[in-house]
């Protein structure tokens, strides 16, 4: 015979389960917010705790420290980009190449857009040194997805055979500089659209049959 109490523990826990992630998500917002206008060094965990509205211990009660609440934070962004090149794979496959390669990059400069501010602060600080091996793991990733959408391309007879194993490096080798160039200004990212049409045009000029 079940417990009468068993079943009423159980919504309690889900709703505290629920609770508990909608406060870690709003801290995670504010401190993406306050990262990005104060900087990584500046930034205070009493200011974050107040832009989330939360008490600074309960932000402790989620992230241990500043170093674990920037991991959670960049872990976040990462998988979002990650679930957002997925879509633009799934949305533009059987497409011409040009278009596949177009719907990525959008994907791409769709993601800066939004989190323009987090990420150039990301890029000029020193603080992430230490993490090298969490950034190899996302240009893993990301290098995963190029080599699926050049993999399209060669099997459609639309991009050349010949070397398409460098194709992915190469294009991420492009895409970084175009990334470096617009995140590392003080007032980068307007030109991001535009450069990365630019950065299509001289690919595919290079690798299309």
């Amino acid at each position: 015979m079940l417990n009468r109490d068993s079943k009423s523990r159980k919504p309690a826990q889900n709703l505290r389960s629920r609770l508990k992630e909608a406060t870690a998500d709003a801290i995670l917002v504010a401190a993406a917010e306050v990262f990005a206008e104060q900087g990584l060094v500046a930034a205070r965990m009493e200011t974050i705790a107040e832009r989330a509205g939360v008490s600074v211990g309960t932000l402790y009660n989620h992230f241990d420290d500043r170093a674990a609440l920037l991991d959670a934070l960049m872990k976040r962004r990462r998988e979002a980009l990650l679930e957002r090149l997925d879509e633009a794979l799934a949305d533009s496959d059987g497409r011409p190449f040009r278009e596949q390669l177009a719907t990525f990059l959008a994907a791409l400069a769709d993601h800066v857009a939004e989190h323009g501010g987090f990420l150039r602060v990301l890029m000029q600080s020193e603080e992430l040194m230490d993490r090298k091996a969490r950034q190899g793991q996302s240009r893993a990733e990301l290098h995963r997805r190029l080599e699926t959408l050049i993999g399209r391309g060669v099997r459609a007879g639309q991009v050349r055979p010949e070397g398409q194993s460098l194709y992915p490096a190469l294009l991420m080798g492009m895409l970084s500089a175009v990334f470096h160039r617009e995140l590392g200004a003080s007032q980068g990212g307007e030109g991001m659209e535009k450069n990365l049409e630019e950065l299509s045009r001289v690919f595919l000029k290079g690798v299309e049959v």
